[in-house]
């Protein structure tokens, strides 16, 4: 059915039944997506004098058309609401930019030599999840003192199974060495248990665990291991007691704390895991919704499938559809979900607590705003540059030995990195160690794509001099492109060769100039354009180390007589992993895309030999 015109007369044409209806702009963008158990009636409140939010007011300036999508049940409609605006992002509904997921931490029990790895999606569930953590760091500093307890391993499959010594883990006791065979897996298994005990909360056990097989080594005059279960316990007894470190007990919250600022609203999602405050989230709106309904579109865009709801959830008030919202998040969750707005307590404190820290994120966010502003307009007004650089995009270039050259791009939206803007190049005409070329196919490329989505950015900064920067200018020429400011970021020289005061500073080249513009060091705008840059830097290394990585695992098959490149890189396809090319059987193994029996067997034969390669 062809979307309808946004006018009162295109009303009648809607069914009386549960759905989801868009409103779209002048480009057919949707600029608002909202769900009805009477799509007539709800849409119809738009055209009448008696709606008076705020946002009603918005949709009539910019809807052009209309579109609608029938469902069976109110419910559905609410689930497929939310399932929209994630993936259009209306300017008009309540979208949350900030969607990371917490962290947890993972350990497959099926695998040969279980680990501790940290991960963002809880994705099978086969395999073992602990958390949430609230960052990266706090789950490596769980992983470290771990070790100290049950010394698992902490390499990846492709050191594990390539390395002929242990590496210094094993020397300082923090691994076992499971990867030179020196634990047998029964024994390594029992570790496997210990740790999964100690991350669910009985730690006691453990405790106990520790102490009576140090009490039996020593009884056995085996001072040497009663010795080193002696560390481990005391590094056991000396974290528990840490008042800082968070203590099991209690339930599972997250409390959403509400805060009123002129024409914004902030919000707080403080995060209570075990009894204890794990982390907290921080977000602000327009207003453009009454609170019950911009607490229902929260709900509906925070949880989902890889943010598991909690035992409860405490709100400031209740919000629309909240028995929907119930039954959606206790279906996700696989158990009950309590939604309750405290009156008392410590449900009220901690709720007093997320509005306060509702007002100090949006302040801390005000400032860290006007902050970026100003050194915007400090680096326009200093490079007289004809845009304000809202949006600035830096690329880079990364190679190995002239081998791997990768591109990278990186966006700042703001005076932030836009992370969702970030891109990689790989890179289709240059294969040689040429910076200049690379640079001129990697803009090529992103200028030719922002042409055509009209999406080009205030500013664009080459991490280079000025015989870089020519031969980007010489590109925009050609695609005829002049609203774009472009200007080379060239490295501050330091050590013995910096000769003179300027060499020492940062310098910035504009188009056919002849000398660079010279920045302060500690200049607020120096110092966004140096953080711009090292983004781009390090964006572009890590992708070159991860395609580094994948080749690397693809030699252990090239090992094997007549398996060449292209075959090792099918396998890897075709089975996902060396470790899962290992464990298939030797029918598997010839059925795999361009494989014999014969060169199965051989890949069998080498796997039987080379244990460890």
């Amino acid at each position: 059915m062809p979307r309808l015109p946004f006018e009162k007369a295109s009303v009648e044409q809607l069914p009386r039944s549960p759905g989801v209806y868009i409103f779209l702009d002048e480009g057919q963008k949707p600029v608002y997506v909202g769900k009805a158990t009477d799509l007539r009636s709800r849409v119809r409140s738009y055209f009448g004098t008696g709606d008076a939010r705020l946002v009603s007011h918005w949709i009539n300036d910019r809807a052009r058309t209309l579109d609608f999508i029938v469902t069976g049940s109110a419910k559905e409609a609410l689930i497929l609401e939310n399932s929209l605006i994630k993936k259009h992002a209306p300017s008009l509904n309540v979208r949350l930019k900030d969607d990371a997921t917490y962290f947890s931490l993972r350990l497959d029990p099926n695998e040969k030599w279980p680990w501790l790895t940290i991960v963002r999606k809880r994705k099978r569930e086969d395999v073992l999840y602990f958390g949430p953590y609230p960052s990266a760091h706090a789950c490596r500093k769980t992983i470290q003192f771990l070790n100290r307890i049950v010394p698992l391993r902490t390499c990846p499959d492709t050191q594990l199974y390539n390395r002929s010594r242990p590496c210094i883990s094993y020397e300082i006791g923090n691994c076992a060495g499971p990867c030179v065979d020196l634990i047998e897996r029964p024994v390594y298994m029992e570790l496997v248990d210990r740790a999964v005990r100690f991350l669910s909360g009985r730690d006691e056990e453990v405790v106990k665990e520790i102490e009576q097989q140090m009490n039996e080594a020593a009884d056995g005059l085996e001072f040497e291991r009663a010795a080193d279960l002696r560390d481990r316990l005391r590094h056991v007894k000396e974290t528990l007691s840490n008042p800082q470190v968070a203590r099991r007990g209690g339930p599972d919250r997250d409390v959403i704390g509400l805060c009123d600022i002129g024409d914004e609203v902030a919000l707080c999602v403080l995060v209570v895991r075990d009894g204890n405050l794990a982390s907290s989230r921080h977000y602000s709106f327009v207003r453009r919704l009454e609170a019950d309904a911009l607490l229902a579109a929260f709900l509906g865009q925070f949880y989902g499938p890889d943010r598991q709801p909690p035992a409860e959830i405490l709100m400031p008030r209740e919000c629309e559809d909240l028995d929907l919202h119930r039954e959606i998040l206790e279906e996700a969750r696989g158990a009950s979900v309590a939604l309750r707005v405290p009156e008392r307590g410590e449900g009220l404190r901690l709720l007093k607590l997320a509005e306060r820290n509702a007002e100090f994120g949006h302040r801390k966010t005000r400032e860290e705003t006007e902050r970026a502003e100003a050194s915007l307009q400090a680096l326009q007004a200093r490079l007289n540059l004809f845009n304000l650089p809202a949006r600035m995009e830096c690329f880079d270039i990364s190679h190995l030995a002239g081998e791997q050259v990768v591109g990278s791009k990186v966006s700042f939206l703001g005076g932030r990195s836009d992370k969702d803007q970030y891109r990689h190049y790989r890179l289709r005409e240059v294969t040689r160690n040429d910076d200049f070329a690379a640079m001129e196919e990697v803009l090529r490329r992103r200028l030719k794509r922002g042409l055509k989505d009209d999406d080009l950015p205030d500013l664009i900064v080459i991490d280079g001099g000025r015989a870089q920067l020519a031969r980007v200018v010489a590109v925009m020429r050609t695609l005829r492109i002049d609203v774009v400011d472009v200007v080379g970021l060239a490295k501050a020289r330091a050590g013995a060769r910096a000769h003179t005061t300027e060499m020492r500073y940062e310098r910035v080249w504009l188009p056919d100039a002849e000398v660079p513009i010279v920045l302060p060091r500690d200049a607020p705008e120096t110092l966004l354009l140096q953080r711009l840059r090292d983004e781009a830097h390090r964006f572009a290394i890590t992708y070159s180390r991860r395609l580094r990585g994948k080749e690397k695992i693809g030699t252990v098959l090239e090992m094997v007589p007549g398996i060449g490149r292209r075959k090792a890189q099918a396998l890897l396809k075709h089975f996902g992993s060396l470790v899962q090319v290992k464990a298939a059987s030797l029918t598997e193994l010839a059925a795999a895309p361009g494989m014999t029996p014969r060169l199965a067997a051989a890949l069998t034969r080498f796997f039987e030999e080379n244990a460890r390669s």
